[in-house]
């Protein structure tokens, strides 16, 4: 493995990409039948390549018989020379491992149901994290809790010479391992990324990753910036045919995971969630020190961002990490936090460059502009606000604003889905504040629109029994303008943070 250095200028530089699109998948993606299976596995046993039929055994006279990775019962030799039996065989096998994929839906609808399970699915990650050695009679899709859309697209690959050790997180294209060398047994973050992916998010991460570090630290023009620590470490990358491989250092948990539990049910054939809020939200509720640090060095990282004129424009709760420690008082504090996942940057100066992000945090007026390419229901009055759009910050600023409300707020912006939560000792019935059924853009835009017209009904009305003081409060207001123009800087939200002096809010 070595590293593939792209141009000896700013890797941003002539790199083209896709035009915004709405479909947060792949719709060109196959999914295996059946019949796919069976026309695979006789193209296996034309090739003798036993080893790899959906990895069922095979006979013990096959040299790549591997038994400590497979737990189907070995097939007897003499049942190879009947095709369709073998087959059948095989396919009985799948069902019975429950392997063979179901056929899935890509509606709007579907997906994000499916995503919003994927992700709330908090208690089945955590079984895995407690699983730090694989049992040898359990199959990898089993293993790492993969769906079979997963299992289909990342099967079991992984970087030669390393050993999968842990699923740290998941994305739309890219899974993050723990891995660690077999030889020198150094621990990284290796995130698996399809090649073929449309959005080219490898490609951005890699471009993103060698303009700011080499070697594993950070370039020497950037040192100066405050902002450099919180940016995860880019160590190197691998490219091959299915997988790029990037190589990063391991960092603490994501901040939705530390804020939130939920757990799904069905409530008279109704899916329903119900979150608790984690113990980082009771020292927030006790010392507000701990979220400013958190707003400070969030603002700090995209200074530095901004500085290059880069976008992330997928800033979001689950792509910050955060470390802590318990303190004295039984408090918790930040000691680590990091912005991650740069599959989505891109340099502002160029916003046809724009893709696809989580659209619950992502600015109204860039909402707005997507539907306006894709002749699609826009909104005429929000086209104003990019006649004069040079300012590098404002789509992350309104993004770090987001993750602000979303902790203020109690429940995941994203949520559509009915969430239970508790409220002065009752239980209640609500969704995330920009969340709604499908994910259709215009009605995101409108939501947005009427909470930031009543900000302070919606800060008092929280569920996650946070009371802020008027600096944050200010700031936040600052930072959701829907006025691109009229948001503050990083650079403002740490020199604001960093005074005692006393804010007057205004209407």
């Amino acid at each position: 493995m070595h590293q593939r250095i792209l141009t000896n200028e700013s890797p941003y530089h002539r790199q083209i990409y896709m035009r915004p699109r709405l479909q947060s998948q792949d719709p060109g993606r196959r999914v295996l039948t059946e019949n796919d299976t069976k026309t695979n596995i006789s193209r296996k046993l034309t090739k003798f390549d036993f080893d790899s039929v959906l990895t069922i055994r095979t006979s013990k006279g096959s040299k790549k018989f591997k038994p400590q990775r497979f737990e189907v019962k070995p097939i007897k030799t003499e049942v190879d020379s009947d095709l369709e039996t073998y087959q059948r065989m095989i396919l009985a096998k799948l069902k019975e491992k429950n392997i063979l994929p179901k056929q899935r839906s890509l509606s709007n609808a579907t997906t994000q149901q499916k995503s919003q399970d994927r992700y709330a699915s908090l208690d089945s990650q955590n079984r895995i994290n407690n699983n730090n050695k694989q049992p040898q009679n359990v199959h990898p899709k089993i293993l790492w809790d993969l769906s079979d859309e997963e299992w289909q697209s990342f099967g079991d690959r992984f970087p030669q010479h390393f050993e999968k050790k842990k699923l740290l997180g998941r994305g739309g294209f890219s899974l993050v391992w723990l891995g660690e060398h077999k030889r020198t047994k150094e621990k990284f973050a290796i995130k698996q990324i399809l090649s073929t992916n449309t959005h080219q998010s490898h490609m951005k991460e890699i471009q993103f990753g060698i303009h700011f570090f080499q070697d594993g630290q950070p370039k020497k023009q950037f040192t100066n910036f405050p902002g450099c620590k919180n940016l995860v470490r880019f160590l190197t990358y691998d490219i091959k045919p299915q997988d790029t491989w990037i190589f990063q250092e391991i960092c603490g948990e994501s901040l939705g995971n530390q804020l939130y539990d939920l757990k799904g049910k069905n409530v008279n054939n109704e899916r329903m969630y119900r979150l608790t809020h984690k113990p980082l939200y009771n020292t927030f509720r006790k010392d507000l020190t701990e979220l400013k640090k958190l707003i400070r060095e969030l603002a700090q990282a995209l200074d530095l961002l901004q500085d290059q004129r880069i976008v992330h424009s997928d800033l979001k709760t689950e792509n910050i990490l955060v470390k802590k420690i318990k303190n004295e008082n039984d408090l918790h504090e930040l000691t680590q936090i990091k912005l991650i996942d740069y599959g989505s940057s891109f340099p502002f100066d160029d916003l046809k460059q724009f893709s696809m992000a989580t659209p619950e945090y992502m600015c109204p007026e860039i909402l707005n502009y997507i539907l306006y390419e894709n002749q699609m229901n826009y909104r005429p009055c929000l086209m104003k606000y990019l006649r004069n759009y040079k300012k590098p910050w404002v789509i992350d600023v309104w993004s770090l604003g987001c993750v602000i409300l979303e902790i203020i707020s109690g429940i995941p912006l994203w949520m559509s889905l009915k969430t239970i939560v508790s409220k002065n000792g009752k239980e209640v019935i609500d969704y995330g504040l920009f969340a709604v059924k499908g994910r259709v853009f215009d009605k995101i835009i409108d939501r947005q629109m009427e909470v930031i017209s009543n900000l302070d009904t919606y800060i008092e009305k929280n569920y996650s029994g946070l009371k802020i003081d008027n600096q944050i409060r200010f700031i936040l207001k600052e930072m959701l303008n829907l006025d691109p123009e009229k948001r503050l800087s990083p650079k403002q939200i740490v020199e604001y943070l960093s005074t005692k002096k006393e804010y007057i809010i205004t209407q």
